[in-house]
């Protein structure tokens, strides 16, 4: 069964501006430790919506609680929904997205630590370049000794961030690579960016920041019945539609860190079944895009 939990002050406040939208799988340990990076955020106007497919509800662990509590306590509203079933990752994200009511939607996952600044600096980038997504990366912190600068090619939009067509297989797809251990990092320190920049990308996992408009008008993960339930890639493909239409990009530095803990998509032999990669073909389709071109 599906429950909303809003919590003491929540109900009786207004919309937030952005949603935040994280979607849960019993990983409690690297749960708590981004609800406390949420909890202590700079920009304390957002609703927190959980969507919780552990089989026991979370939302009842006393440091879950706390957290809520806190970020509550601080101006923020919580939402909790806890749905056992599990149809995949892609059905999750398109659920919570359907619970958003702020015209910014922050997807972020439940093994993801965000500096204070950082949903603060997410808000400015999105407002400020009005594309479809800002994301950023999270850094993998056990791979800081492991320096790789073959794969730390960084492209900066030195002007405002525009719509562009990135093929899976071209040149521009490589640019994954920057979004590998702690490459994002390393080129942060060796630039010396204090200020976060907005730089190109392929796409973008983990931390993200949407125009929920945007999102909406590219079909958001509607596609979730398509796939099977172990299946990855849906972001890589929700985000190929938003930067033809719209552009997207990401920040450097991220402010973001991966707990580095196991994945909670994988089926019972540890693999994913299907990449959502698959549909971008018939997508792009459904949306009159043509591979190769992007959509002003």
């Amino acid at each position: 069964m599906e429950v909303e939990r809003p919590e003491g002050l929540a109900a009786k406040r207004p919309s937030a501006a952005v949603d935040v939208l994280l979607p849960a799988c019993d990983r409690p340990v690297a749960l708590a430790a981004s609800l406390a990076g949420l909890a202590a955020q700079r920009r304390r106007d957002f609703r927190l919506v959980v969507a919780d497919q552990s089989p026991a509800p979370l939302r009842d662990h006393p440091m879950m609680r706390t957290l809520c509590a806190v970020i509550e306590s601080r101006g923020g509203q919580v939402a909790w929904h806890h749905r056992p079933v599990r149809r995949g990752i892609a059905e999750q994200r398109q659920f919570l997205l359907g619970q958003s009511r702020a015209p910014a939607v922050l997807f972020v996952d439940d093994d993801v630590y965000l500096e204070p600044w950082v949903l603060e600096a997410l808000v400015e980038t999105l407002a400020a370049e009005r594309c479809g997504f800002v994301g950023a990366f999270p850094t993998g912190m056990s791979f800081l000794d492991d320096v790789r600068p073959e794969q730390q090619r960084i492209e900066f939009w030195d002007g405002p961030v525009r719509p562009e067509a990135i093929e899976p297989g071209s040149a521009a797809w490589e640019r994954y690579h920057l979004h590998r251990a702690a490459n994002l990092f390393h080129v942060a320190q060796r630039l010396r960016i204090a200020r976060p920049r907005t730089y190109k990308v392929a796409w973008v996992g983990a931390c993200v920041l949407y125009d929920r408009a945007k999102l909406e008008s590219v079909g958001g993960f509607a596609f979730w019945d398509r796939l099977p339930p172990c299946h990855s890639g849906e972001d890589v493909v929700v985000q190929n539609l938003l930067m033809r239409r719209y552009g997207g990009c990401a920040i450097v530095p991220s402010g973001t860190y991966h707990a580095e803990v196991p994945s909670a998509i994988l089926n019972a032999q540890g693999k994913v079944d299907g990449h959502a990669l698959v549909l971008l073909p018939e997508l792009l389709r459904a949306l009159d895009m043509e591979p190769g071109g992007a959509c002003a």
